[in-house]
């Protein structure tokens, strides 16, 4: 590797965030002038680091070099903790908005948020991570130490932090130092685990009910996309109820196979649970295709596009599930047999822009389609939240002229929402569809929709079955029972 270069605002004594102690002109003199050397700087802090001659390495200089990357890595792990704590300072104590200075709570959320953007990761990791960094730059810089020196992977820091929660303060340093005292070199962020876990039952045992309670409110059950069609649905549970379930689902599996079913163990337990969620714990399975079905399945509204031909099994091209991403046409065609209602929906061939949607007579339901099917999720910089259970939102809001068309609506999620209606974050629509976002701290992000459209048609009139049975067009300002010129939206 190159030599080391140099990172501003590291140097011993340095906050990394060019702050200096004293008061008055005096203090802000020597505040101005920090600042000042650190953005030169920051300025030079250009480059790359080279690591050159892998191909020549042995297996003894590989292993060094392996162990010296992962000391960097965790370097730099430590370096953005004390940046992340610095960021949350900065909104806690130095960011003021027209309704003034920010209580603690919603500063750090706008912290995260704004951290969460620049690294590119979803909101609950950042707001994690900025939660970390300040127990570790506060009651906890042992480890942020050791952390630094390359001593601990992260793992093992948030193993540390995990468990002191709860611990009396008087106590805590003491006891951080018996945990950092069993970490042994080698030694796996899963086995350090299950050693800190028994000395914190060891010593603190009083405590174990508080910290159940504690982690019972934050129980959850989660969605994450994966590849092929499938996604993985989870749940945080208290552990006997989540063990309880786990046995009956492998109870229930068994028994199955014990019958004769097909399937494998791991297989039959998704589609058990599945059928139980869906079906009410009805129906029977067929032994041929190995699924349950039954006729009492709870209905919601999903959307799925695919192409005429594709539907009528004129060719096999992908369809598009709304949240997720693309399907397999098998899986669409199920779909659209089980379907109560269909919504269709005309593309460019070549583009793939959507030309226009169907529209029911009533104008914001069909609207509200028409948009849930260009943006697809939340519109807020990196959100995933499905545009499903997301809100509609007037970028230029109602109040102040803002039209209810599709150039100036957008789906928001009830957090996102909320921080544009306060003005944390400010939005426009340049272009319908385009939301550029402006965060608090000056910089600028674009989202676009998830599916383009082409503008000159949409509001133009379909031929044939595509032509909305509709009277008044959107935006017109003519009487209808769901318009929200008589009951305006609050946002």
């Amino acid at each position: 590797m190159d030599q080391d270069r140099h990172v501003p605002g590291t140097e011993a004594g340095d906050d990394g965030g060019g702050g200096v102690a004293g008061g008055g002109a005096a203090g802000e003199a020597a505040a101005a002038r920090s600042r000042s050397v650190f953005d030169a700087g920051l300025g030079a802090f250009t480059g790359s680091l080279v690591l050159q001659g892998i191909e020549v390495l042995g297996e003894e200089q590989a292993g060094v070099v392996l162990s010296r990357l992962d000391h960097l890595g965790r370097w730099v792990q430590a370096q953005q903790a004390k940046v992340l704590h610095r960021m949350e300072g900065i909104y806690r104590d130095e960011m003021f908005f027209a309704s003034g200075k920010l209580e603690p709570g919603l500063a750090f959320s706008l912290a995260a948020e704004e951290a969460a953007t620049i690294l590119g990761i979803p909101t609950g990791t950042a707001a994690m991570r900025m939660s970390e960094a300040g127990t570790l730059c506060g009651t906890h810089t042992a480890t942020l130490a050791k952390l630094e020196s390359g001593a601990l992977s992260y793992g093992h820091v948030q193993t540390v932090l995990d468990q002191s929660q709860n611990i009396p303060a008087g106590e805590l340093p003491g006891f951080e130092a018996e945990l950092l005292g069993v970490v042994v070199a080698g030694q796996t962020g899963s086995q350090f685990r299950v050693k800190a876990r028994r000395l914190r039952e060891n010593r603190y045992p009083e405590t174990i009910e508080k910290r159940q309670l504690t982690a019972f409110e934050k129980r959850r059950v989660v969605l994450e996309p994966d590849c092929d069609g499938m996604s993985w649905l989870s749940a945080l549970l208290p552990s006997e109820k989540a063990q309880a379930v786990f046995t009956q689902l492998t109870k229930a599996a068994r028994g199955e196979r014990s019958a004769g079913d097909p399937r494998m163990v791991d297989q039959l337990r998704a589609d058990i649970l599945e059928d139980l969620l869906m079906a009410g714990g009805g129906g029977k399975a067929d032994r041929k295709t190995g699924r349950k079905t039954n006729s009492n399945r709870a209905r919601t509204e999903i959307l799925v596009l695919i192409n005429a031909e594709t539907l009528f099994g004129a060719d096999e091209q992908p369809a598009e599930l709304h949240g997720y991403g693309p399907i397999s046409p098998e899986t669409a065609r199920r779909m659209a047999r089980e379907a109560a209602r269909w919504t269709p929906v005309e593309r460019d061939p070549v583009t793939e822009e959507i030309l226009r949607v169907g529209r029911r007579r009533k104008v914001p339901a069909g609207l509200q389609r028409w948009l849930r099917a260009r943006d697809g999720t939340c519109r807020f910089p990196g959100c995933r939240s499905n545009a499903v259970i997301s809100e509609i939102d007037h970028t230029r809001p109602w109040a102040q002229g803002g039209k209810t068309d599709h150039d100036n609506l957008e789906h928001l999620c009830r957090r996102h929402h909320m921080f544009k209606t306060e003005g944390f974050w400010k939005a426009c629509q340049p272009e319908a569809g385009i939301i550029e976002w402006t965060s608090p701290g000056g910089r600028t992000y674009r989202t676009e929709p998830h599916l383009t459209y082409n503008s000159e048609t949409y509001n133009s009139e379909p031929p044939g079955e595509f032509k909305p049975p509709m009277s008044n067009p959107v935006g017109s300002g003519a009487a209808d029972p769901d318009d929200y010129s008589g009951d305006p939206p609050p946002f």
